[in-house]
């Protein structure tokens, strides 16, 4: 255990919390923890709480102290209310939440509460075991706002709130669809990512809004969708000037954010957890290297004790590694355990995937190709003990909250870039939980990277290099002489294309400009290929538009490269999407290529070949056919009929194959399903009993008075009825 204090060695406490305390040992700790929380509060704290790691080596005559010490530290949450003098008992009483009674708030919780309840906006900066999330639902709970946005980064994300918020469900409606309407009789919390803040056209008088891991709006982090989250945050800003902010610890915000909003901004490194931080050298005595790099992981996963993220820098890798350790184990594979996962794995991607067999041992690998139900039962698992290890990216990392004792960082890459500072405290946050792991170990392979500070910049309030394509996206209040004068050229364009600029938001202006000029360049054979609709009727309709948006649209988020396959071309993703739009089934599809001559001589071996198609197929289904190529079919389906209709030519429409892919080829009506994590294979079995006619909310509750012998009927397996019994339940 690394040394957490060193004060003219006074107390050793790496001996100290690894024996059985003494009663003078446990007075001397106390006192010095009392003085440090004077001089040093972080760092008392990080002691305290390591105390209460191993509470059952404390001297049962010294706990009172210990837990007195712990009131004073502000952590109200590890405190027992029992043992408390008449004055701590009121303060800690104070820090119960007043809206969830069975919560107690620690005292920065308790700050930050009391400011959001006295509706001032509040931007908080601090570390992911602070709780910063709790407090959306203390806002939720108090019922002081009808309309709420939040903005999460991520869907995993979304639907987890989704889950937590339903106990709420009398006085809100939940909107998670661009589909779905406000309700007229009840109040409304829209859950949505940026893209769809933009989208939704349906917002009535909004009172508050919330903006989740808001350092997303830097374009420093080179995140190709921060363009479209600051528009987001303009739309809201136009809409109410309340608002929840919260991220990582952060040094700084824009000066002109501050002022113009005053705001309470709450930087802080309050936690509640204590990490213990390792190297792997340490850990096994031997010096690690490329050759026994593997091995040696194999090795520390026999060591550790408790739910274990290991972090790896590719989905290859994470799949890799977990099947690896998954071969190097004695045990033999349970049949019974996690069977509804595994049978619908076995029914819907590939009877032959390896997850299946992983899972077999409590072993999962998690990145971003998993279907989002999928990834979301993974998470569930692993927090249930059900699965001890799971193998991941940053897309864990980064969207969802787990209950892991340790974190193993096997890589110090992020796909082929080293992580920085800012990624590895984010990575190393996610060890330890509060009321659930008091302490957690990180383990590094590799070096840390050097420590920086996060200085986080908002486009809209530094509008002298703000994007074009943000600044046109903005209020004619919002903007400033800078942001004036850097639009005053594109005010000189013709009204129909500064419309259709706005339009394809999230695009570059410059982006637009150059499929225009190309468009124009040849005209004749782009029509003749690109004109079409409602669904290409030839490959080369769908992959001349595919090459358009590879050629501009594409951006550093997207990843080209797959492994054991190649880089992904634009011609290979026509392919993939050809198919996928005859076959309309991505186990169709994986099925079809599994068996192709071409696959079976590129990867000869069956288990291999079946593992990496259905890696392709299912990524390319998550990153291009649910999100990037319905928007640029959407995009360069409104930039045709421009460039068409200025030269009186007859345009074509993709939308209808936008909203199909979008969708996953079901109803728009029976897609909004997908956002309460049902899986679609149940909803193409729903269909008979559902009405594309009625509304995704009358659907919604047709399916919660189903009775579940007459959903055996409709054909759903097990996993499918665990995930409508969750949709039952939270309406």
């Amino acid at each position: 255990m690394p040394s957490i204090l060193d004060i003219k060695s006074q107390i050793d406490l790496i001996k100290q919390l690894s024996n059985i305390m003494t009663n003078d040992e446990s007075f001397q700790l106390a006192k010095l923890c009392s003085k440090l929380l004077r001089e040093n509060p972080e760092i008392a704290r990080d002691a305290i709480i390591r105390v209460h790691d191993i509470w059952e080596m404390v001297p049962e005559n010294t706990r009172t102290i210990w837990n007195d010490i712990t009131e004073s530290a502000g952590l109200y949450p590890y405190v027992n209310p029992k043992h408390l003098s008449t004055s701590a008992l009121l303060r800690y009483e104070y820090h119960r939440s007043k809206f969830m009674p069975d919560v107690v708030l620690h005292e920065e919780q308790a700050t930050i509460s009391h400011e959001l309840i006295n509706k001032r906006s509040v931007v908080v900066g601090a570390p992911t075991s602070f709780g910063k999330s709790l407090l959306i639902e203390e806002i939720i709970a108090s019922r002081i706002y009808n309309n709420i946005v939040i903005i999460q980064p991520t869907l995993a994300l979304i639907d987890e709130t989704r889950r937590k918020l339903t106990k709420y469900r009398d006085h809100y409606k939940i909107v998670l669809s661009t589909s779905q309407a406000p309700s007229a009789s009840r109040s409304n919390i829209f859950l949505f990512t940026g893209e769809r803040v933009v989208e939704y056209q349906n917002f009535p008088k909004i009172d508050f809004f919330i903006v989740d891991e808001f350092y997303k709006l830097s374009l420093d982090r080179e995140d190709d969708r921060s363009v479209v989250l600051n528009q987001a945050f303009s739309k809201l800003l136009s809409l109410t000037s309340k608002f929840y902010m919260l991220g990582p610890m952060i040094s700084s915000i824009p000066l002109k954010f501050r002022e113009r909003f005053e705001l309470t901004w709450i930087p802080t490194k309050f936690s509640t957890v204590a990490v213990n931080e390792y190297h792997i050298n340490e850990m096994l005595k031997i010096k690690i290297s490329k050759k026994n790099k593997n091995e040696s992981l194999n090795a520390l996963l026999s060591l550790v004790k408790g739910q274990t993220i290991i972090y790896c820098s590719s989905p290859q890798k994470a799949t890799e590694r977990a099947l690896e350790y998954a071969f190097s184990l004695s045990t033999e594979p349970k049949e019974s355990h996690l069977q509804d996962i595994r049978s619908w794995i076995k029914e819907n991607i590939n009877e032959r995937w390896s997850l299946g067999f992983a899972l077999s041992l409590g072993i999962a690998f998690h990145h971003g190709a998993l279907p989002r139900h999928l990834g979301a039962s993974i998470v569930e698992e692993f927090n249930k003990g059900s699965i001890k290890y799971l193998f991941c990216t940053s897309t864990l990392i980064e969207g969802v909250n787990t209950s892991a004792k340790n974190v193993i960082l096997f890589d110090h890459t992020r796909g082929r870039n080293p992580i920085d500072f800012f990624d590895y405290r984010n990575i190393a946050g996610r060890s330890g939980r509060m009321r659930e792991h008091f302490v957690g170990n990180v383990i590094k392979f590799e070096k840390e990277p050097e420590q920086m500070e996060l200085n986080v910049d908002i486009p809209i309030f530094d509008q002298e290099y703000a994007p074009l394509e943000i600044l046109i996206s903005m209020g004619e209040d919002q903007i400033d002489e800078n942001g004036r004068e850097r639009i005053r050229e594109f005010k000189k364009l013709p009204y129909d294309l500064q419309y259709l600029y706005k339009l394809n938001s999230g695009i570059t202006v410059e982006a637009q400009e150059s499929i225009i000029r190309k468009i124009q360049s040849n005209l004749t054979f782009y029509h003749s290929n690109i004109s079409w609709s409602p669904v290409p009727k030839k490959f080369d309709d769908l992959s001349t538009i595919i090459e358009l948006g590879w050629e501009f649209l594409r951006g550093p988020g997207d990843q080209t490269y797959i492994p054991n396959v190649g880089r992904l071309t634009a011609r290979w993703l026509a392919s993939f999407a050809f198919s996928y739009i005859k076959l309309k089934s991505i186990n169709a599809v994986i099925s079809q290529y599994s068996k192709d001559a071409f696959w079976i001589g590129k990867i000869p071996e069956t288990q291999d070949r079946i593992d990496t198609i259905s890696y392709t197929i299912l990524h390319i289904a998550r990153h291009w056919f649910d999100y990037k190529l319905p928007k640029w079919l959407t995009v360069i389906s409104n930039i045709q009929e421009y460039v068409f209709k200025q030269n009186r030519l007859k345009p074509g429409n993709y939308l209808f194959l936008a909203s199909e892919l979008e969708n996953s080829f079901i109803h728009p009506n029976f897609a909004a399903l997908i956002e309460y994590d049902i899986p679609i294979s149940a909803i193409n079995k729903l269909t008979r009993s559902i009405d594309p006619k009625k509304t995704a909310d009358e659907n919604i509750k047709v399916i919660s008075e189903i009775h579940d012998t007459d959903l055996r009927k409709l054909g759903l397996g097990e996993y499918e009825l665990k995930k409508v019994g969750n949709l039952k339940r939270s309406v």
